[in-house]
């Protein structure tokens, strides 16, 4: 193998993924929806967190919606309190839904029962992190 074609083709490739990793083109930037449930599943990591909702729906079924939310040190940074999510919490998530996939939101805040918020109430949220 060519050692140096290998090495352009990481180097040119690279920029390209990151691009369309953080690209808000699947997201609904236009609304902000919200949505309680039971967590099931909790992971906060980098480069997004991800939190799995028992959501009960109108007709008394319950179905998982999927929760992606920024990079753990961006939440960090912004004064989320990972212990305090724990799996059997029940939360209100809001934040964008997916545009392509039903139950799928990129949250801007987490709601927790006891009334406390992390995240950004205030709707000021033009991009995604």
């Amino acid at each position: 193998m060519n050692v140096k074609k290998i090495a352009l083709t990481v180097l040119f490739a690279t920029p390209l993924a990151a691009l369309a990793h953080h690209a808000p083109a699947s997201w609904d930037l236009t609304q902000r929806i919200s949505v309680t449930g039971e967590i099931k599943e909790v992971q906060f990591r980098n480069p997004h967190g991800h939190i799995v909702l028992a959501v009960k729906g109108a007709d008394g079924k319950v179905s998982d919606w999927e929760i992606e939310t920024s990079a753990a040190n961006l939440l960090l940074r912004r004064g989320w309190k990972f212990k305090e999510v724990k799996v059997g919490d029940t939360i209100t998530a809001t934040g964008h839904p997916n545009k392509e996939r039903g139950q799928y939101l990129y949250t801007r805040e987490i709601k927790l029962k006891d009334g406390r918020v992390f995240g950004d109430p205030t709707g000021n949220d033009k991009a995604l992190d």
